[in-house]
C-alpha cells in the first residue's frame, strides 16, 4: 500500500451512504454502471491521504445527494483541510439523453452548480463551498481534455521507467465519429513507455474517477459537520455522488506539490518512500571531473562504459515532488519536508545518512556557440554538467539517453557514460547558479572547447568557441559517414553539422516486419541552407546468411529490401534475390554499391567482390591493432590485386552512436557545389582515408590514394606519410605495403607524426599509410581512434602482385561455402530461379580460379 499521512484522518460514513450500486443504476447514465463497479472498496490511499470508501456494490457504498445529508465528524480531532472524494453524473438533457455526438466524458455545461458544502465548527461557524461541474467535482467517466479545475482525480500518474519491463501492448479504444478527441486511446504500452510516466484519461476500458476536492478551513478549526446540499433538484445526469471524507491536519493543501526537485542522498543503499508526493527517479551520483582528469583526457568521445564515477553503495541523486506537510523516510529515518525545502543540509542523528537539496537548474540562459575561423555560428555536440556532476541538457533533451535500438532518435547522444546533446548554433538551456562544466565538440578536426564557468542568477546569455584545428590541402575534402539509420533528414543535417560531416547516407531499411526511412527515400535527400552538406537518402539491402550492401544515391529505390528471412527479412520469407542482382540494379540507377561492415556477413560478398559488383567496402569500428576482421579480410583482397577504395560507416542504429564516428575523408579535385555525383565519383577513383579521429595523408612519389603508378622495371619509390590529430591521441604511424608494416613512427600520444621512407617495389603492389591509438571512441561499437588510407596502387611490368595460395584458398571457400547455402538449404520457390543463383557463383568461382590459379573447390558439383 502506498503511505499514508500521519496527518490525515478518515470519516466513518457508513451511517449516512444511502445509495448501492442498483440505485445509481437507476439514475446515472448506463455508461457508469460497470464502471463505478471497478472503483476500489475498503481503505485505499490516493495521493497520500488515506479514505474508507466503504462495502461492496451490493451495499450502500455511496451517499447519493437526493436530499441534504449531514456527516457528522469526530470533535476531537482538529482539521486544516477536508478533503471529500466524489463525482458527478454526466449531463442530459430533459429527456435524459445526449447529442449522439457529445462524448461521455465530454464535460458540459462547465460550472454548473450541483451541491453545496457546507462545514461547522463546534463554535458554529460555517465555511460554504459551492460544487460546480468541472470546478470542485467533475464527471466521473472523462475524456481527454476536460480535466477538473479544483479537483484531481484519485488515480496519479505513475513513474514509467523507459529501460521497461514492457507489458503487452494493450487494445486501446476507439471512438465514434466525432468523438475521437474525447475518448480514442491510441493502442500501446511499449512506446508510450518511453516517456516516462503514466497516463489514464481516457482509459481504454472506460474506468470512472473519483475527483479530490480540498476545503481549507481556518486556523485551528475543529469541524463536527459536513452538510451535504444538492443544488440541481434532481435533473437527469446532475446527481452527485460521495465516496469518502477525509481530515487533515497540516500547513497547507495536502494535494498541492511543489515542482520537481533534487535531492543527493549519502549512506542509505535503499528505497526512498515519500507518503505526500512522488519519489520519481533514485540513481546513482556521478563524482564531478577532476581537474587531472579534466587536463589529460580525450574530449569529447565519451567516458568508459560502467566507469561512471559512481559506486552501488555511494551517493544518490533522487528526484522527487513534496508536498510541504510530507513525510520522507529512508529506512528509519524520517524527515519532514518542510525540512527538506528549506533547502539546509540534513544528517541523521547517528551520523550515517545525508541528505542534501541540489542547485535547481532555473537560469534561463541562450548560448551561441561560434567558429573562429569564419565567425559564424556553428553547430555543436555540447555537454553541461554541475559541480556536483548531474548532467544539464539542454531545452529540449533528455537528461537521461535511451540506448536502445531504434530509440531516442533525435538530439541526444550517450557515449560510455557520458550524454550530450545536438544543438543548432543558437540554444537555450537552463542551469544552476554556481559552478558549471561545460565541454563542446565539432568533430575530429576542431579542437574541443572545456571550460567552467560561473552562473549567476543573472546571467543570460554565453559565447563559446569551437576553433579548427587541422586543415587538409589540396582543392576540396569531403568527409561522409556511409552508413545511418533512423534518423529524420532534417535532424542527420544538425548531427552532420554539429560532427562537422558533410555527407551522410540515411539508408532504409527492413527489419522483418518493420520497415524504416521508407517514406524519405522520395524526398527525403537534401541539403543544408548553404548548400554545404548533404543527407543522402538510400538503401541498406540486407540477408542474414549471403550479407549486406549499402546502396546509396541511387535515382530509383532497389527494392526488395530484405530476402530469406529473419532478421532482415520477414519470418518464413523465401531467398528472391541476390546481392549481386541489388548491385547491378543500384549501378543501374546511378548508385554507389558499397560492402557495408565488411566483411560481415561474410559469404556472397566473396563472389561479388570477384565478379567487379562492389565500388568501395565499409569499415564500422577499427581495433587498436588495426587486426581486426575488417584490416584482414581487405588486405587479403588487395593482395589478390582486387582494387577496393575504403569507406568509413558507422551503422548508427541508436543514440549510443555518433554520426561519423567512422568516416570517410573523400579528396574532391574540382572545386565546386557539393552533390553525390562527384563525391561518389571520388569514392569510386579511391581517393579516400577512414578516421576515426585522425587526419592521414600519404603520397607515393607525389601521387595520392586511388592513383596507379605504372613501372617499366623494378624501383624504389619516396613515401611520405603524415598523421595529425585535434588531440593527442597519436601513438603509431605505419606504412603498409602489401600487408605488412615496412616503416614506422611511434611516440607517447601527440597530435602529429610523419615518415618519409624510400621502398623498394620489385612487384606489383598496393602502399597505405595507417595510424594507431590507444585512446578510443565509446560508442555501442566501440572503435579505437585510429585512421587508413586506401591504397596507392604500383604496377610493375610483366611481374604483377603475386597471389599467395593460402589467401586465394579463403576467398575460394567462402564463394563454395555461399554457394553450398543457395544450392542446398536456401528457401527458394521456383527451381529456375535457384538454378541461376548457383549460376552465379559458378561463373565467379571460375573467374576467380582463372584469376588465381586456386582449385581448391574444383571437382564435381551437385
Amino acid at each position: 500500500m502506498t503511505a499514508s499521512s500521519p496527518l490525515a484522518r478518515t470519516v466513518d460514513l457508513d451511517a449516512v451512504r444511502n445509495a448501492a450500486g442498483s440505485d445509481v443504476d437507476a439514475r446515472f447514465h448506463p455508461a457508469y454502471g460497470p464502471a463505478l463497479e471497478r472503483l476500489p472498496i475498503g481503505r485505499q490511499v490516493f495521493h497520500g491521504l488515506p479514505f474508507d470508501l466503504g462495502p461492496g456494490a451490493r451495499d450502500a457504498r455511496w451517499i447519493l445527494l437526493d436530499r441534504t445529508t449531514t456527516v457528522e465528524l469526530p470533535a476531537d480531532h482538529g482539521a486544516s483541510h477536508v478533503v471529500i472524494a466524489h463525482l458527478c453524473d454526466a449531463w442530459r438533457d430533459d429527456a435524459g439523453s445526449r447529442p449522439a455526438g457529445l462524448a461521455v466524458g465530454h464535460v458540459v455545461p462547465v460550472g454548473e452548480p450541483l451541491a453545496r458544502y457546507t462545514l461547522v465548527d463546534r463554535d458554529g461557524r460555517e465555511t460554504s463551498r459551492l460544487i460546480r461541474r468541472r470546478f470542485e467535482v467533475n464527471d466521473g467517466i472523462l475524456g481527454w481534455g476536460s480535466g477538473a479545475f479544483a479537483a484531481i482525480p484519485h488515480v496519479a500518474n505513475e513513474v514509467i521507467d523507459w529501460r521497461g519491463p514492457h507489458a503487452a501492448q494493450g487494445p486501446g479504444r476507439y471512438a465514434p465519429a466525432g468523438q475521437s478527441g474525447s475518448l480514442t486511446i491510441m493502442p500501446g504500452t511499449y512506446g508510450a513507455n518511453q516517456v516516462g510516466a503514466s497516463d489514464f484519461v481516457p482509459s481504454p476500458t472506460g474506468d470512472a474517477l473519483l475527483w479530490l476536492h480540498v476545503i481549507e478551513l481556518e486556523t485551528g478549526a475543529r469541524p463536527v459537520a459536513l452538510r451535504l446540499e444538492p443544488l440541481a433538484d434532481g435533473r437527469s445526469g446532475s446527481d452527485v455522488l460521495v465516496a469518502a471524507v477525509t481530515l487533515f491536519r497540516g500547513s497547507a493543501n495536502p494535494l498541492i506539490r511543489g515542482g520537481r526537485f533534487q535531492v543527493q542522498v549519502a549512506g542509505f543503499e535503499g528505497h526512498p518512500e515519500v507518503d505526500l508526493g512522488t519519489i520519481i527517479r533514485s540513481r546513482p551520483a556521478i563524482a564531478a571531473s577532476s581537474g587531472e582528469r579534466a587536463t589529460n583526457a580525450i574530449l569529447g568521445w565519451g567516458t568508459p562504459r560502467g566507469h561512471s564515477d559512481a559506486s552501488p553503495a555511494g551517493p544518490t541523486v533522487v528526484d522527487l515532488a513534496i508536498a510541504p506537510d510530507a513525510v520522507l523516510r529512508l529506512g528509519d529515518w524520517t524527515l519532514a519536508g518542510a525540512d527538506l525545502l528549506s533547502g539546509r543540509p540534513l544528517r541523521d542523528p547517528a551520523g550515517r545518512r545525508s541528505i542534501e537539496v541540489l542547485p535547481p537548474p532555473r537560469v534561463p540562459v541562450e548560448v551561441e556557440i561560434a567558429d573562429r575561423s569564419t565567425g559564424e555560428r556553428s553547430p555543436a555536440r555540447v555537454r553541461f554538467t554541475a559541480a556536483d556532476g548531474r548532467y544539464l541538457p539542454p531545452v529540449g533533451h533528455r537528461d537521461e539517453v535511451n540506448p536502445g535500438f531504434y530509440e531516442d532518435t533525435g538530439g541526444d547522444l550517450i557515449l560510455g557514460s557520458s550524454a550530450y546533446a545536438y544543438v543548432p548554433g543558437r540554444f537555450a538551456i537552463d542551469l544552476p547558479v554556481g559552478g558549471v562544466e561545460v565541454e563542446v565538440v565539432g568533430g575530429f578536426d576542431r579542437s574541443p572547447h572545456r571550460a567552467r564557468i560561473e552562473i549567476e542568477p543573472s546571467t543570460r546569455r554565453l559565447e563559446l568557441p569551437l576553433d579548427r584545428a587541422i586543415d587538409l590541402p589540396g582543392w576540396r575534402w569531403v568527409t561522409a559517414d556511409s552508413h545511418v539509420h533512423f534518423l529524420s533528414p532534417s535532424t542527420a543535417l544538425l548531427q552532420a553539422a554539429a560532427e562537422d560531416v558533410d555527407v551522410v547516407n540515411l539508408l532504409a531499411a527492413q527489419w522483418a516486419d518493420l520497415f524504416t526511412n521508407v517514406t524519405d527515400l522520395e524526398w527525403g535527400s537534401m541539403a543544408d541552407p548553404a548548400g554545404r552538406r548533404l543527407v543522402v537518402v538510400g538503401t541498406e539491402n540486407r540477408q542474414n546468411m549471403l550479407g549486406h550492401l549499402a546502396l546509396l544515391g541511387p535515382h530509383r529505390p532497389v527494392i526488395p529490401l530484405a530476402s530469406a528471412g529473419p532478421p532482415e527479412g520477414r519470418l518464413g520469407g523465401a531467398l528472391t534475390v541476390l546481392l549481386a542482382d541489388w548491385a547491378d540494379r543500384c549501378r543501374a540507377a546511378g548508385g554507389l554499391v558499397v560492402g557495408a561492415h565488411f566483411p560481415l556477413p561474410y559469404a556472397e560478398i566473396a563472389a561479388d567482390i570477384v565478379a567487379g559488383k562492389i565500388d568501395a567496402i565499409e569499415t564500422q569500428a577499427f581495433a587498436p591493432g588495426l587486426d581486426d576482421p575488417n584490416v584482414i579480410e581487405w588486405y587479403r583482397y588487395l593482395n589478390l590485386g582486387y582494387r577496393l577504395p575504403l569507406l568509413g560507416g558507422t551503422d548508427k542504429m541508436s543514440a549510443e552512436v555518433p554520426v561519423g564516428a567512422v568516416r570517410t575523408y573523400t579528396h574532391l579535385l574540382a572545386d565546386g557545389p557539393l552533390t553525390f555525383e562527384s563525391w561518389a565519383a571520388a569514392v569510386r577513383a579511391g581517393r579516400t582515408f577512414v578516421s576515426s579521429g585522425p587526419v592521414v595523408e600519404l603520397a607515393v612519389d607525389g601521387r595520392e590514394p586511388g592513383d596507379v603508378i605504372r613501372l617499366r622495371r623494378p624501383d624504389r619509390l619516396e613515401v611520405t606519410a603524415r598523421a595529425r590529430a585535434a588531440q593527442p591521441l597519436l601513438t603509431d604511424l605505419e606504412l603498409v605495403v602489401n600487408g605488412r608494416v615496412v616503416a614506422a613512427a611511434s611516440s607517447d600520444a601527440t597530435t602529429e607524426l610523419s615518415l618519409h621512407e624510400t621502398v623498394d617495389i620489385p612487384n606489383g603492389a598496393w602502399v597505405a599509410a595507417r595510424s594507431r591509438s590507444a585512446s578510443q571512441i565509446e560508442s555501442a561499437f566501440t572503435t579505437a581512434m585510429a585512421a587508413h588510407t586506401s591504397p596507392v596502387y604500383v604496377e610493375v611490368e610483366d611481374r604483377p602482385l603475386a597471389a599467395s595460395p593460402d589467401e586465394a584458398e579463403v576467398v575460394e571457400l567462402v564463394i563454395a561455402g555461399a554457394r553450398a547455402w543457395v544450392a542446398e538449404l536456401a528457401a527458394v520457390d521456383d527451381p529456375a530461379e535457384r538454378a541461376r543463383m548457383v549460376r552465379f557463383f559458378d561463373d565467379s568461382l571460375a573467374t576467380f580460379q582463372r584469376r588465381t590459379g586456386s582449385w581448391v573447390t574444383s571437382g564435381p558439383r551437385r
